[in-house]
């Protein structure tokens, strides 16, 4: 969750226009296009012989978010260079949109463009065919508002942007789109012009960074800091965890995001993070004993009875796809936010389901989980089964786009719930949901990017300039989402590539990444932030931080590698993989293609290189956390002070679960049981 300004969301769902299916190139460049409706945009089309080649996609990414106004010079390293700047139109044009000049010069593509002032909130998108001639939903450049119009009483606006494509490259410019939000009008410029590079050559890539730690297995003092006992870090996270969930004033079953009324102001129950955050209480249920469980069973009733609740309300502007209700009611936000948010239903069927399973398996009734369990379940996975191909915002809610991390929770959910189903008697309701199933995975196929060597956080044109496209929310995506089938799994060759992609590129962003050791001389791991470009500080957008729960969630993903790897027996390192094991595990000295066995040197010093980098992670945590053990959601990238909401519900439930997959990778078989029937 991220308290921003409420200019920057929609309070419907946001409509994602018209899908033209393949624009052809050859449209005269002077063609202009209305799109005020969907029928009159596909009779438009027809009228224009135009065929039917490639899919576009309008996704409705608020441009103001879109990042600092930018000229069109190029970036610093082509300063002084010859750049080419075509001009297209020098004056005020007489259609509502239309580009201004652009240039393709050392590997940046810039482009301004002439918009009329018709509302507040735009969208203006230009969408190009790559170096291979195809325009993609990752070929669409979202232009940010630079500055108005001289003299033309803020009749009109300069948008720019200035974007890096030397990887994909680009060969045409297609067309231009100005969605005006409020006023619901979409207009669209066809532009069919020929993209020549200038300038000097595209940037080298940067030096791969060197390694500055090699930890060799887990450490002491972090086994000391998840010791189980009163006021441990671990009694105080589940302590703190719990005083979030139905708090006083709040209507019971309900989770509030954090203790934090201003700012940010997140006394809010989420419907992803109350699901992540009961999916913990789930853990501690089925491993507690006696009254413990008894405590833990009825709390997640509750979650069950408000989930429903949720779902009946009929306030609620986007439905199930609502992500947030108001603590003392239950009832939807209806203020200005990014809706919907559809990983929530999938969120909340997997928790539901595997709250049944163990209620089921400590001998509960199946009376019961038909009635106060099942409706709910089905509900969300219906939902999902519906909704899972259409734009959504992200976890982080600002990018409304397609998510790798909802595509992982929803297709764990419609498997888990398949299963689930058919464990009922549901076989047509199983056969639906793992049909869906199906067609998740082959969507999620997408993302992968062997190019950039990186899983891609979102399928779709970037936001603010993030065209680095690594993002925490894919490792957060195969935490809350792996189905345990090999499909992006812990130890994946995309999944490790990633993570190295993800956890370097804060190495120069954040000044306190500089701080290597603590006083004793034991390394830190890497702060983690959301992504590099990020610019949310906890209150407002001037920086970005590192979060406590991304930290954390990094912890767990290397924790669950070693585990993993360790059950295998054996390490094949890839292309993909070999960057990975170069920088956390160089004392191995692996070679690309190349399978290492459990017996051999090589594999013994790579598992314990996951298993030690795991621990820097949390003694980073620990470092830079208050002295009180109280969370909040981040910490200041120079100082290490902790900011943002105070007493972040998340950030609690993910050090627990940070700590049960280093329990499972140490064979600490009982320390989830140990915390589990802990009385705090």
């Amino acid at each position: 969750m991220v308290a921003v300004p409420a200019a920057w969301y929609l309070t419907s769902q946001s409509p994602t226009g018209p899908r033209l299916e393949g624009i052809d190139l050859d449209v005269p460049s002077s063609y202009y296009l209305q799109l005020s409706s969907l029928s009159s945009c596909w009779e438009s089309i027809a009228t224009a012989a135009m065929k039917l080649t490639t899919q576009l996609r309008f996704l409705s990414v608020l441009a103001l978010l879109n990042g600092s106004s930018l000229s069109l010079s190029s970036p610093a390293s082509t300063q002084g260079s010859s750049c080419d700047v075509i001009t297209t139109q020098g004056n005020i044009p007489n259609y509502p949109i239309a580009l201004q000049e652009y240039s393709y010069c050392g590997g940046y593509l810039n482009v301004s463009a002439w918009v009329q002032n018709l509302d507040y909130d735009k969208v203006i998108q230009l969408y190009y065919a790559d170096s291979t001639g195809k325009v993609t939903p990752l070929s669409i450049v979202s232009l940010g508002w630079s500055h108005m119009a001289e003299g033309t009483n803020n009749g009109w606006e300069y948008w720019t942007a200035q974007t890096p494509l030397y990887l994909d490259g680009v060969t045409k410019l297609v067309n231009l789109t100005y969605h005006a939000l409020d006023i619901n009008q979409q207009f669209a410029q066809s532009l069919n012009l020929k993209v020549v590079p200038s300038g000097p050559p595209p940037p080298a890539p940067p030096p791969e960074p060197v390694p500055y730690a090699q930890p060799q297995g887990f450490s002491s003092d972090i086994s000391d800091y998840l010791t189980v006992a009163a006021n441990s870090q671990s009694a105080i996270s589940k302590k703190r965890m719990f005083d979030n969930i139905s708090p006083a004033g709040a209507v019971r079953g309900l989770v509030t995001a954090a203790q934090s009324r201003a700012d940010p102001d997140y006394w809010y129950h989420w419907v992803r993070d109350a699901a992540l955050t009961m999916d913990v209480v789930v853990s501690l249920y089925e491993a507690a004993t006696g009254a413990n469980k008894a405590y833990y069973e009825d709390r997640l009733f509750w979650y069950a009875q408000a989930s429903v609740d949720e779902q009946n309300d009929n306030t609620a502007l986007t439905g199930l796809g609502e992500p947030k209700f108001y603590l003392h009611t239950n009832k939807g936000f209806t203020g200005p936010w990014g809706r919907p948010q559809n990983d929530g239903p999938g969120a909340r069927a997997i928790t539901l389901i595997r709250f049944a399973q163990a209620y089921l398996a400590n001998g509960g009734s199946n009376s019961i989980v038909l009635i106060n369990l099942w409706p709910a379940i089905s509900r969300d996975l219906d939902y999902v089964v519906e909704n899972w191909p259409l734009d959504s915002f992200d976890l982080w809610e600002e990018v409304n786009s397609q998510h790798f991390y909802n595509r992982m929770l929803h297709r764990r959910a419609l498997l888990d719930g398949a299963a689930f189903a058919k464990k009922l008697g549901y076989n047509s309701a199983a056969t639906r949901y793992t049909s869906t199933a199906a067609a998740v995975y082959t969507a999620t196929l997408d993302f992968w990017h062997p190019q950039r060597g990186l899983v891609l956080y979102e399928y779709g044109p970037v936001l603010r300039g993030k065209s680095s496209f690594k993002d925490i929310s894919v490792v957060l995506g195969v935490l809350h989402g792996y189905h345990d089938d090999g499909v992006y799994g812990y130890t994946s060759d995309e999944v490790l590539a990633s993570a190295y992609q993800i956890a370097t590129s804060f190495l120069d962003v954040y000044p306190i990444a500089k701080i290597q050791k603590d006083a004793s001389g034991r390394p830190l791991g890497i702060p983690i932030g959301r992504y590099p470009e990020d610019v949310y500080d906890g209150t407002g957008m001037t920086r970005g931080n590192p979060w406590y729960l991304t930290t954390n969630a990094m912890a767990e993903l290397f924790y669950h590698a070693a585990a993993t790897f360790t059950a295998a027996n054996k390490i094949t390192v890839t292309p993909a993989s070999a960057k990975f094991w170069a920088y956390f595990a160089p004392t191995a000295s692996v070679k690309t293609g190349e399978t290492y066995t459990g017996s051999s040197d090589a594999f013994k010093t790579m598992v314990k290189a996951l298993q030690g980098w795991g621990d820097m992670w949390l003694r980073t945590v620990r470092y830079w956390a208050p002295k009180d053990g109280r969370f909040p959601e981040e910490f200041d990238r120079e100082s290490g002070a902790g900011v943002g909401a105070k007493d972040l519900t998340w950030s609690y439930a993910s050090f627990l679960t940070a700590g049960a997959a280093r329990a499972r990778a140490s064979g600490d078989a009982g320390w989830l049981a140990r915390i589990a029937n802990l009385q705090v």
